[in-house]
């Protein structure tokens, strides 16, 4: 039975990059910037096929807010190239604590790709990031216009982030490996709260400067929602 409940939670996870079959929810009420691409699709913003499956969720139009998901302390802001251009990418550690949850991994990553470096190069190793923070603004991939806006959302789960490594690429620029961190599902940390439906749909909590979450449980949501 317990082998049978792991797999399941694996599932609902998408370790090993799996579909999921979580989708969004978005509250009653509400205008919120959509995602736009999901975890291990094969299909990107544009409508176009990826040449690999999607490691985590994509959304935005030009300009929205990027707000932290949940409390925790910055790991690392930097430089980077994925071949569209030059950009920034941040990490961000969350404890098990800072989010209030009880089990699930000791920590977690979320990484932000498609960012600007002049918004987010004032971030050092260390400083501590509060729910809801703006982390920056949604651009378009290498701030090139021939692509279409979007923030790029990943989560993992994280059994010891110091095993982290930071290994640099052949044109300079550099990305992290952590041997104890596993790729999951950004929606199933939206969900912790409230909860995943029977559909597979999860409700989208927005992040207001006035709510109290000193007892919120996961992740709010990245990009803004306002009232209609």
């Amino acid at each position: 039975m317990a082998a049978t409940a792991d797999t399941e939670e694996a599932a609902i996870k998408g370790i090993g990059l799996k579909p999921t079959g979580l989708k969004p929810a978005y509250p009653g009420g509400f205008v919120c910037s959509q995602l736009t691409s999901l975890y291990a699709s094969w299909i990107d913003v544009d409508g176009t096929r990826r040449s690999e499956a999607h490691s985590g969720v994509d959304g935005g139009k030009l300009g929205d807010t990027i707000h932290a998901p949940g409390p925790g302390r910055v790991v690392a802001a930097w430089k980077t190239n994925f071949g569209w251009g030059q950009e920034a990418s941040l990490l961000i550690l969350h404890s098990r604590e800072d989010l209030n949850m009880s089990g699930g991994a000791p920590y977690y990553y979320s990484e932000f790709d498609h960012l600007r470096w002049n918004e987010v190069k004032r971030l050092q190793e260390g400083d501590r990031i509060e729910r809801g923070q703006v982390i920056g603004r949604v651009t378009t991939p290498g701030s090139n216009r021939i692509y279409l806006p979007e923030v790029h959302w990943e989560i993992y789960e994280v059994d010891d982030p110091d095993e982290i490594e930071w290994v640099e690429k052949s044109n300079g620029l550099k990305y992290f490996l952590n041997k104890t961190a596993e790729l999951i599902d950004p929606l199933y940390m939206l969900g912790r709260h409230r909860g995943i439906r029977a559909d597979k749909r999860v409700e989208i909590a927005p992040f207001f400067d006035d709510a109290d979450y000193s007892r919120f449980k996961g992740f709010t949501y990245i990009l803004p929602c306002r009232p209609r």
